[in-house]
């Protein structure tokens, strides 16, 4: 019995030959029967997104422990060691006072994605060592890693969430604001390019990589990993300031965002589109059009007003099926052909 899998419009083609209920995780389900001399193969299902080899729980749950440590223990250490380095008052250090508001844009965004790399490392660590699978799966289960997919999902989101504010810049102008201060821009603008990408990719390996990766020993099915990821997602989230005043609001903006990075991610066994996507969503808020009010200094080229979750939800579900539907190529399919049998 022969199953075949497409990638990128070539065929993988390797035999069935494992007995019935000794299946490896990574082998598709498949249907066989004879009619005339000829054995006819249906695959049902594509390799789940999860590690080679099943994990025992504990295993799981040790690794979870050593990445939540990572970022919350090792996040706050390190940022508290590069603290003086942020450009920060030092009469604040010194006297006490609000270190924050004391710090530039600069030194702020700085601190704030410094304290990702440790879960970042974290769960690269967890996985190569707790878990004993090798990092490429973490990345990618299914293929070789691919570049660019990664900017496929990063241009696609770009143009999808940069459209509508292109369009409201032309009609309503007066609503963004265009002044930056090319002192402070500047050093903001190197800190945003050197570590936002790393602060995504970062809750991506969290949220789309090992949590997706550790449902889907128990259950396969996308809507239900979508929606855990999506929800785990947002709960953290709730916590920015952007989230004060609308907490349902809010946290349907970000379950939306994650649902649809996880449903990319679970449809392609792979992070490529969702690391692409996320790194633009943040790039382009951070230092292109920022809004008031956010977890982030607001020193973007174009700033506008607090965000408004009604307004962005509803734009959220015109945008959310038009990235799935548009970072489909590439995506990993299923062929069936007949076996002939002598």
């Amino acid at each position: 019995m022969l199953y075949v899998l497409l990638r990128e419009g070539k065929a993988l083609v390797w035999p069935m030959s494992h007995l019935p209920g000794k299946r490896p995780p990574h082998a598709p389900l498949s249907i066989s029967w004879d009619t005339g001399g000829v054995s006819h193969t249906t695959s049902t299902t594509l390799p789940r997104f999860m590690p080679p080899q099943r994990v025992r729980a504990w295993r799981w749950i040790l690794g979870t422990l050593v990445i939540l440590a990572s970022w919350l223990v090792g996040g706050t250490l390190l940022g508290l060691a590069l603290l003086p380095y942020t450009g920060v008052d030092p009469q604040v250090l010194l006297m006490g006072g609000d270190i924050l508001a004391a710090m530039p844009a600069w030194g702020y965004l700085f601190f704030a994605l410094i304290t990702f790399l440790p879960l970042f490392l974290g769960t690269l660590v967890a996985y190569r060592f707790v878990l004993g699978v090798k990092l490429r799966y973490l990345f990618s289960t299914f293929d070789n890693f691919r570049w660019w997919r990664v900017a496929l999902g990063f241009w696609v989101w770009v143009a999808l969430i940069g459209g509508p504010v292109v369009v409201g810049i032309v009609l309503s102008p007066e609503a963004y604001r265009f002044s930056p201060s090319w002192e402070t821009f500047l050093p903001f603008l190197l800190v945003g390019l050197l570590l936002l990408p790393m602060q995504t990719t970062a809750e991506e390996l969290l949220f789309r990589g090992w949590i997706i990766q550790w449902a889907a020993q128990g259950f396969g099915n996308i809507w239900w990993l979508s929606a855990l990821s999506g929800t785990l997602f947002s709960l953290p989230h709730l916590l920015n300031p952007e989230a004060a005043g609308d907490t349902l609001g809010a946290f349907f903006g970000y379950f939306t965002v994650g649902f649809a990075l996880a449903w990319v991610t679970v449809r392609d066994r792979s992070l490529e589109i969702a690391i692409g996507a996320h790194m633009s969503n943040n790039l382009f808020a951070a230092l292109v059009v920022g809004y008031e009010g956010g977890v982030l200094p607001a020193e973007a080229l174009f700033v506008t007003e607090p965000i408004e979750w009604g307004a962005s939800n509803l734009l959220g579900i015109i945008v959310i099926p038009l990235f799935i539907l548009l970072t489909r190529p590439g995506r990993p399919r299923v062929k069936t052909i007949p076996d002939a049998v002598s």
